[in-house]
């Protein structure tokens, strides 16, 4: 049974504007850089992790001599071998 109240037009339903998401943008190549832009600050650097704040969320970046190759007001780059990426809200 059809539902009679259902809009025909798909297009229509999407009339609800969305805010615009401040997330990072995180680009990984291989297992071997990470390239993250939206950067707020490096919070902590080890060789097996790196914490990085960024608006909204924290980014983990763990693995195997990692190194910070270059940092900027609102992008870094990070180095070595990467075991692992997490995101906390």
């Amino acid at each position: 049974m059809k539902d009679k109240h259902r809009d025909k037009n798909p297009e229509k339903r999407r009339n609800v504007s969305m805010p615009p998401i401040s997330a990072p943008c995180i680009e990984l190549s291989g297992n071997r850089e990470l390239l993250i832009e939206g950067s707020r600050g490096v919070l902590s650097y080890a060789p097996d992790e790196v914490r990085v704040n960024t608006s909204g969320m924290i980014v983990t970046v763990g693995g195997r001599e990692l190194d910070l190759r270059c940092i900027s007001d609102s992008a870094l780059i990070i180095d070595g071998f990467i075991t692992s990426l997490s995101f906390t809200v």
